[in-house]
């Protein structure tokens, strides 16, 4: 909407049930490893979901990450045994909570990830 010469954004609709990302996501199961940016450890855990602007993992090791961490995590995105180094991803924690094993770890990405259908495909 144009209003005495600026642009006006309508607000995003707020409520429950209403979507606020950027990018579709598709719900992933894949094992991964993840580590603070600092740490030189990485952590067990399985991804849930993923789309081209961020990740949310299921983290099963010993250690607890909070809302801003920066991290990087490796997946699995064939079945693969051995994660390459040259695809590890950068991120910030931006959502943590319990998981009833774990802990349920939301990432955004530094830069959006090109996702292909090999990637996305439960049968790799």
């Amino acid at each position: 909407m144009i209003d005495k010469n600026r642009i006006i954004e309508p607000l995003p609709p707020k409520g429950p049930g209403v979507e606020r990302r950027r990018h579709t996501r598709w719900p992933l199961d894949r094992p991964c490893k993840i580590r603070r940016a600092s740490s030189i450890t990485f952590e067990p855990a399985t991804t849930c979901n993923v789309s081209p602007g961020g990740i949310r993992l299921l983290v099963t090791g010993e250690k607890r990450f909070a809302t801003g961490d920066r991290v990087e995590l490796a997946v699995a995105w064939q079945s693969q045994p051995v994660v390459r180094g040259d695809s590890v991803l950068v991120g910030r924690v931006v959502r943590v909570g319990p998981a009833l094993r774990g802990q349920s770890v939301a990432i955004a990405f530094e830069q959006a990830t090109s996702l292909d259908g090999a990637m996305l495909d439960p049968a790799a």
